[in-house]
């Protein structure tokens, strides 16, 4: 469920309005960045009668309340009932993640749930796949740095025998030696071809120079050396070990009553013991206050750089502004790169949300050092001008627009209210944090920039001949 650089990049040219929209108030980009200088300006331009207007938020159809229950034996269910389609989102997790695992075994809850899916005790790998075909139901998986989930997607009609087939897939799998081989063959394929993809590597290897010394630098999906290494065995000891409600979540998004989820939740798992799981705040990267350039020499048709630093988590009061203020970012690169330079077409701003956080910027160009400072320029100017308050609100409702458009699916949302409630401290905290960007003022943007938007972690693939080193580890 990671959204790939591609998709951005998408988004921003979709969104470019928004920096066309700082471009019609007036605030020119070029030559604002002079090192050491920290001087604030403020904008004084008439801002164009058309943003007068605020765009209408789509906001995604709910029309049955959010709740939430506790089984007797701790496992904890969020609910939602969403009355305007036939399609049921079930999403399991099991909190831990990174913390799951160590060098030796990174990778296992990838695999675990992928063999998972290839057969129970109570029924075979090929009864599962006709079943699932003949309902059009989706079984998925995916392992992350701070939770591992199990999904489902269904229509209605078919949420009973669905909801049969997923939680025997979470509860008894037979993990067949044959299988488990297979599917563990696939995934050590992938993470070949990882290091032949300079996109995936770039970003393996930005990480990892923020990650030192932190328990994100055991990637959850593994290396070739300790996914080579998993077997059977491997994956019966960690399913016990992993399958308790005090590290599970349940969410549940579409058309059905809490009555019958709840009925269904019991039953399935309550004889799970909830286990002596304590979840535990992230520590902060130790490597975060330093910028550091790593050059990997590589014969390729372009350069692929990216910069990863430290940003603020999910649950910060500092994670609207910063939302904001990356969006903008993102536009910025888009205009000031592609648009105006042609420099490449693929600048990125990213914000993940991780428990411990990071942000990254990206771009692909045959002239890397020109093109950073270029990319240094857009962050010096959102860290010295102050965006008047009239454009920064059409720019927040058009973030907020795009965010709602993200959620009309109901994966979409059962995945968000699933986030906040493991990272975002609840899941009612959803409804919190859009008042929250609402409220995002220009002050706010300037100053989650400064605060920031530096220290990178800059790796590179390409022809360093083309890079000079002072300048990327200059912020």
């Amino acid at each position: 469920m990671k959204t790939h650089r591609s998709e951005s990049y998408k988004n921003g040219l979709l969104s470019s309005a928004l920096a066309f929209l700082i471009l019609l108030c007036g605030l020119n980009t070029d030559g604002m960045a002079q090192a050491g200088s920290r001087a604030t300006t403020r904008a004084e331009v008439p801002k164009p009668a058309r943003v007068e207007k605020q765009q209408k938020l789509a906001v995604p159809r709910e029309d049955g309340a959010t709740s939430e229950f506790v089984t007797p034996n701790g496992l904890k269910t969020v609910h939602r009932q969403v009355q305007g389609n036939d399609v049921v989102a079930v999403q399991i997790y099991f909190r831990g993640g990174s913390r799951n695992i160590s060098e030796k075994n990174a990778g296992i809850e990838t695999l675990l749930f992928e063999a998972a899916q290839q057969g129970t005790k109570n029924i075979s790998k090929g009864q599962i796949n006709r079943e699932l075909a003949s309902m059009g139901t989706v079984l998925d998986s995916a392992g992350g740095y701070d939770y591992s989930v199990l999904a489902m997607r269904c229509v209605r009609s078919n949420f009973d025998r669905s909801w049969q087939l997923l939680v025997d897939v979470v509860l008894n799998p037979v993990f067949d030696e044959k299988e488990v081989a297979l599917v563990r063959d696939q995934i050590v394929n992938g993470l070949r071809q990882q290091n032949d993809s300079p996109d995936s590597y770039v970003a393996l290897l930005s990480n990892k120079l923020l990650y030192k010394a932190h328990p994100y630098i055991n990637s959850p999906a593994g290396t070739v050396e300790s996914m080579s290494g998993l077997t059977a065995a491997d994956l019966k000891a960690h399913h016990t070990k992993i399958l308790s409600t005090g590290r599970m979540l349940v969410v549940v998004v579409g058309n059905v009553v809490l009555a019958d989820v709840k009925r269904k939740v019991e039953s399935s798992f309550g004889k799970l013991t909830k286990g002596d799981y304590k979840s535990e705040t992230m520590p902060s990267f130790s490597q975060s206050n330093q910028p550091e350039f790593e050059m990997v020499e590589k014969s390729v048709a372009t350069n692929y750089i990216r910069g990863t630093f430290a940003a603020p988590p999910l649950n910060h009061p500092d994670y609207p502004a910063f939302s904001v203020a990356m969006n903008i970012l993102q536009q910025l690169f888009f205009q000031e790169v592609r648009v105006k330079r042609n420099l490449s077409y693929g600048a990125d701003a990213t914000l993940l949300s991780n428990d411990a956080n990071s942000a990254y910027i990206s771009v692909t160009t045959p002239k890397p050092n020109e093109t950073i400072r270029v990319m240094f320029d857009q962050i010096d100017f959102l860290q010295r001008q102050i965006i008047l308050e009239r454009p920064l609100k059409a720019i927040v409702s058009g973030f907020l627009t795009q965010y709602y458009t993200k959620l009309e699916t109901n994966d979409a949302q059962a995945s968000r209210l699933a986030e906040y409630e493991l990272l975002g401290g609840g899941w009612d905290r959803l409804q919190t944090w859009i008042s929250e960007v609402d409220r995002v003022a220009p002050e706010d943007i300037q100053r989650v920039c400064r605060a920031y938007l530096k220290n990178f972690h800059f790796a590179a693939i390409g022809d360093a001949r083309g890079f000079n080193r002072d300048l990327f580890v200059s912020r």
